[in-house]
């Protein structure tokens, strides 16, 4: 959908292509009052078109057809200023700014394979662009969405939790098609400026709200990824983001949307897009 400001440009350059024609007509009447230029027979000769002298027309459709022909030829230099806005948007976004695939599984795995005394949230990703990617630094974000009881009614509050201890938080070089596996802690305590020492365990029912003293009624629990680093190929910067869901609860009723278990062994090199989201029990 249209911004009304890309109206109000359009608008601008049509007054604009229109003023400058009937200012050049002005012009060239000045300069040469002896060729009794004709305005429509001028612009129609532009177009290829030569229009007979002697045409039985009306001071009215005189008028008209004049009027017409400014429009068209306005209209020609506005196709062309947006064609040439556009081909540059698509060149600069196919050639200059290429759309990079790092995929990420859609799924993550609650895993203690790395450490059994210590469970982690594992999320596949892989670079499946036709070029190595460098300096790949990642951010995660836990969201906590909840359902509070609030008087007579409910509330509806989101916060975020910025995630500091994970695994890898920058890579140097992301070769083609190399699977790797982002690994955040699932028994820590997390905060920000509203809650302290928010206890971050799924797979256990959550029992407190990130508000002291709320009751919650329903939460769901979202793992935001966010990648960023640099095409080696056009050296263009690109940025991603990456929902993963972990949880959610409604009343009692607790559901883990994480797979138990692990991912299943790859090797260095994979062919397709699918292998990211094999796991084993």
């Amino acid at each position: 959908m249209f911004q009304k400001d890309f109206f109000k440009l359009t608008g601008l350059y049509t007054l604009g292509v229109i003023g400058i024609f009937y200012a050049c007509w002005m012009v060239l009447q000045w300069v040469l009052p002896e060729a009794r230029l004709d305005l429509v027979q001028t612009l129609s000769t532009a177009f290829g078109i030569n229009l007979p002298n002697d045409m039985d027309l009306t001071a009215a459709e005189e008028e008209g057809r004049m009027f017409s022909v400014v429009i068209v030829i306005a209209a020609l230099s506005i196709g062309l200023i947006l064609l040439n806005v556009f081909f540059s948007a698509v060149i600069t976004a196919r050639f200059i700014r290429p759309k990079v695939k790092l995929l990420t599984s859609s799924r993550g795995v609650l895993s203690t394979t790395w450490n059994p005394a210590t469970p982690y949230m594992l999320v596949r990703m892989s670079n499946f662009y036709g070029a190595d990617l460098v300096d790949v630094n990642v951010n995660v974000v836990l969201t906590v969405e909840e359902v509070r009881q609030s008087g007579a009614g409910t509330e509806q509050f989101m916060c975020y939790l910025p995630v500091q201890d994970f695994t890898p938080q920058r890579i140097l070089v992301m070769e083609q098609r190399t699977p790797w596996s982002l690994a955040v802690p699932a028994d820590i305590l997390l905060g920000n400026s509203l809650t302290k020492n928010y206890h971050f365990k799924p797979g256990k029912p959550i029992v407190a709200s990130f508000s002291a003293g709320k009751k919650i009624l329903s939460v769901k629990r979202t793992l935001q990824i966010l990648i960023q680093g640099t095409d080696a190929r056009s050296y263009s910067h690109f940025v991603i983001h990456r929902r993963i869901p972990i949880d959610e609860q409604d009343g009692s009723k607790y559901n883990l949307l994480l797979h138990k278990g692990s991912f299943k062994s790859l090797p260095l090199r994979i062919e397709d897009e699918s292998d990211l989201e094999q796991v084993t029990d």
